[in-house]
């Protein structure tokens, strides 16, 4: 092998190794310690609409646990990945019905696809989990991604580098032939994650949830407790 395809072959390595990193970037982190931040967003839109997710990171397991809460501080589902080497895969997820007594519901899903987050992937790709809901019976939610572009952004008077992804999304009524689809667009910032998405739904409502601050945990227990006196 010549001199001139060995330095070649470098090269492609190199690129490679540096485009995975600058996907990577975009996500959630995980630091030397685990860590736990709450990002609230709030509805562009509809600014009483309120949604708080807490971020646990655990560098020894590489895991993001990803709990979900309404503007009520109703926990509403639990999503849980594994960093691996081409990405972020989902290894459970847990939805939370309120029945009519007011109790909270967990349902535990089942993992049919799994790819979340890819580092290097400019094709779609999917993730999707089966589970029966306790309204509509048994179904299966889909979400397609495919990365959209490279973005500058304003959130809040605050500027991003984001990248921009297409997701599509299907939940499928598994004993009938009926279906809901919606698609968004999702930005996320260089180390950071998630700072906003548009959600444009059949109807012609669109849900604009944007990143209005990130949390510690000492201050979001202080903002349920406030809430609940």
């Amino acid at each position: 092998m010549t001199r001139n395809v060995l330095i070649l072959i470098l090269i492609i390595n190199i690129s490679s190794s540096f485009a995975q990193e600058n996907f990577k970037e975009y996500y959630y982190q995980i630091g030397t310690k685990k860590e736990i931040k709450i990002y609230e967003y709030v509805d562009k839109n509809n600014p009483k609409r309120i949604e708080y997710w807490k971020v646990t990171t655990n560098p020894k397991t590489k895991i993001i646990l990803t709990e979900s809460f309404t503007t009520d501080f109703r926990l509403y589902n639990i999503f849980e990945e594994e960093l691996k080497v081409d990405g972020a895969k989902i290894i459970s997820y847990t939805d939370f019905e309120k029945i009519d007594s007011g109790e909270n519901i967990r349902i535990n899903g089942i993992i049919i696809d799994k790819d979340v987050y890819k580092w290097n992937d400019k094709n779609k790709y999917k993730y999707s989990v089966k589970y029966k809901s306790l309204k509509y019976g048994n179904e299966q939610f889909i979400k397609e991604r495919t990365k959209n572009s490279f973005e500058n952004i304003d959130v809040k008077g605050t500027n991003y580098s984001t990248l921009k992804f297409m997701d599509e999304y299907e939940i499928k009524s598994l004993d009938s032939d009926q279906s809901y689809e919606f698609y968004q667009f999702t930005y996320y910032a260089k180390d950071i994650g998630m700072v906003k998405y548009q959600r444009y739904h059949p109807d012609g409502t669109t849900v604009e949830l944007e990143l209005t601050k990130i949390l510690t945990e000492n201050e979001f227990k202080n903002l349920i407790k406030k809430a609940s006196r």
